[in-house]
């Protein structure tokens, strides 16, 4: 088992690589999902194959520092964590007394055998549910639920997926929601980058995004909020 220690020292626990493949072995995961897990041995990314969602990625850490700074806010509330991968930062929420987790990637492998089994390694009593689903998918299946919260971090690389993120956070947000976002400022050699981003957004006309918080680092790192106008 790993532990992510947070800022303020809390701890969270996140499967590793051995206990991914003892899972994947034990349910015949390579089968099942063989497309999937082959694009995981190729490469970090391989777009609209495999997301990247089995890596711990930076602003994952800066995305669950920015909730312990909030953590008061999510007591009896409802999350959608959308390309959640290791879905530590609604596993967070979670903790804090979220009443409902909706965590969603785009691959199934993940949900089964890492996004699921790490809500089972830390302490909560939300109701959580996982789904494999691309982003264009979202207003369709949820059918119509609305979240107080909606969270993603690492993914606004790919200009190309920006329709699809707006229109899932407009079908799936409260009108009184808020959704956080953690992103590096700009994702060299691929294209996205937060200004894009939130003038993607802001361009459309039904929410609103802005930086909520600044972090300093070799490549620098944002917090986006995003609520409706």
């Amino acid at each position: 088992m790993n532990i992510l220690k947070l800022t303020n020292g809390r701890e969270l626990s996140y499967l590793n690589e051995v206990e991914i493949r003892m899972g994947i072995d034990e349910r015949k995961g390579e089968e099942r999902y063989k497309d999937e897990l082959e694009n995981m041995g190729i490469s970090d990314i391989t777009v609209h194959k495999y997301e990247g969602g089995f890596k711990i990625w930076e602003c994952t850490v800066d995305l669950c520092d920015f909730i312990e700074e909030n953590q008061s806010l999510f007591a009896g509330k409802t999350v959608l964590e959308l390309g959640c991968g290791a879905a530590l930062p609604s596993i967070l929420t979670a903790v804090h007394g979220a009443k409902e987790v909706f965590a969603q990637d785009f691959n199934a492998s993940v949900i089964e055998f890492f996004t699921i089994p790490n809500f089972e390694e830390n302490p909560h009593s939300a109701v959580v549910q996982g789904e494999a689903m691309g982003w264009e998918e979202v207003p369709t299946k949820l059918n119509g639920r609305k979240f107080d919260f909606i969270l993603s971090s690492e993914t606004i690389y790919n200009e190309e997926d920006y329709q699809a993120l707006h229109d899932a956070l407009v079908a799936a947000i409260k009108d009184d929601g808020v959704a956080w976002f953690a992103a590096k400022f700009f994702y060299f050699g691929v294209g996205g980058s937060v200004p894009a981003f939130c003038q993607f957004i802001n361009e459309r006309g039904i929410l609103v995004a802005s930086e909520a918080k600044v972090i300093q680092a070799s490549v620098p790192r944002r917090i986006i909020e995003i609520k409706k106008v």
